[in-house]
């Protein structure tokens, strides 16, 4: 197959690395990268001139990125997307029925909303790992000083969302209630958080104030649900990773690196966010123990830090997600904690046990290498083009 990948907002490129690994035939659409939520029509006029004067069998992308599925759909082309982010607002738009979509999504949940809508071509993949690039760590003297930690979280902390900007402007009575939904989910990782209505009363209050109603672009989704996205996931990511680091800090060594403002951490070094495709893999290896603490709104699935850090070598020790004991085994290749009891024993069982910290991230990493591959998952995606087309 000759493939064309348009680069998307925030993602990476190895999936393009991947192709050709495997020797398929594939370009980069020559733009700044498309954003799943926005069209943009010079974008969408170079992809028109792309298609028009280059033969392809398949374009291929990162998210779902409506414009180039609805160009796709109007050329006729296969029109293939991988999604890593959940919820992906894109993916509950009029451009998911294009019959020439074929749409990979990392988390069962959403696939299963988008298969009762009755959207084509809807398949679950979990994510992978470009195990040749994270396996490439040069690891000198000076990073073993600077990354050896016993904890350590790269990722922000979600500051930015809805509810702080906002939630004063509520009267008392409906603070406490969207309060009390914070208040009964934080830090229960025992199942999934399903994705959780704003109350109408709410809606009520903003509907008075605004028109909250032209906030909802999708073609799939209630006011009410996203709503409820844009108020409680990241509000309560904030909470829950600010606890979690803060409670570990008080008895382990625990580091951060982010971009996200720290005022609310006590006895956490911080460090600066580093770069993906380098510092990051020194510190998932030299680390001993790695932490994922999962947005609410990714409901059953692996996200893909979880991959990257196993893709190192690095020991992963994360909140439970229903889909981890599918790709997994948890205690032989991965831990889970599903309370912040639990994630406290669990540290301290592991950074005193190095023997079994270090066979279970040897476990891990050999499973990821084997079965979650780039290659490995492409050629599940391809598999299942070529068959449809043929």
């Amino acid at each position: 197959m000759n493939f064309l990948f348009i680069p998307a907002h925030n993602s990476i490129y190895d999936i393009l690395w991947a192709l050709q690994s495997m020797n398929y035939p594939v370009d980069i659409l020559e733009t700044t990268p498309f954003d799943p939520n926005q069209s943009v029509e010079e974008q969408n006029e170079q992809l028109r001139k792309q298609l028009s004067s280059h033969s392809y069998d398949c374009v291929i992308s990162y998210l779902f990125l409506p414009a180039a599925s609805d160009i796709c759909a109007e050329m006729s082309i296969p029109y293939v997307s991988w999604t890593y982010d959940s919820p992906l607002i894109s993916l509950f738009t009029s451009a998911i029925f294009h019959n020439t979509n074929y749409t990979f999504i990392f988390d069962k949940m959403q696939c299963k909303r988008l298969l009762e809508a009755h959207a084509p071509h809807i398949y679950h993949l979990p994510l992978a790992v470009n195990v040749e690039r994270t396996g490439c760590l040069d690891i000198t003297p000076e990073d073993e000083q600077l990354y050896s930690h016993d904890i350590s979280f790269v990722g922000g902390l979600y500051e930015s969302n809805t509810y702080n900007a906002l939630i004063q402007a509520f009267p008392e009575h409906l603070q406490l209630k969207l309060k009390l939904y914070l208040m009964q989910n934080m830090c229960h990782w025992e199942a999934p958080r399903y994705w959780q209505d704003l109350p109408q009363d709410c809606i009520d209050f903003l509907l008075q104030q605004a028109d909250v109603s032209s906030w909802n672009q999708t073609a799939l989704l209630s006011d009410a649900t996203y709503l409820g996205l844009l108020f409680f996931p990241r509000k309560l990511a904030e909470l829950e990773r600010i606890t979690v680091l803060n409670t570990l800090a008080q008895n382990f060594d625990v580091h951060l690196y982010t971009k996200s403002p720290t005022d609310f951490l006590q006895n956490v070094t911080v460090h600066n966010s580093v770069d993906y495709y380098t510092i990051m893999n020194k510190i998932f290896y030299l680390s001993k123990i790695n932490l994922n603490i999962t947005l609410s709104s990714i409901e059953t699935g692996v996200p893909q830090r979880i991959l990257d850090i196993m893709g190192c070598g690095g020991f992963v020790l994360t909140n439970y997600q229903e889909e981890l004991e599918d790709l997994f085994v948890i205690g032989k290749e991965i831990e889970v904690f599903r309370s912040i009891e639990e994630l406290q024993e669990k540290c301290s069982y592991y950074l005193t046990h190095e023997k079994e910290r270090l066979t279970i991230a040897i476990n891990g990493y050999k499973k990821v290498r084997d079965l979650f591959s780039y290659q490995h998952q492409l050629e599940k995606i391809i598999s299942i083009v070529q068959e449809d087309l043929n």
